[in-house]
């Protein structure tokens, strides 16, 4: 089993937990806009974000 040391490991939850913080404000924004378009660009940079959240936390966790 090989571990990583503990700069990588907090990069990855850190990167990660950004990513998340900004899906979770997208997601918020899906339900505060004004239009079904800004709806939708909300929901759309929501599923982008999450994706981008996990692949840190997998790349660099």
């Amino acid at each position: 089993m090989t571990t990583g040391s503990a700069q990588e490991t907090d990069m990855g939850v850190g990167i990660g937990l950004v990513f998340g913080l900004l899906a979770a404000a997208a997601a918020i924004y899906t339900f505060v806009a004004p239009g079904q378009f800004e709806s939708a660009l909300g929901f759309g940079a929501a599923v982008a974000l999450a994706s981008l959240c996990v692949a840190a936390i997998h790349a660099w966790g």
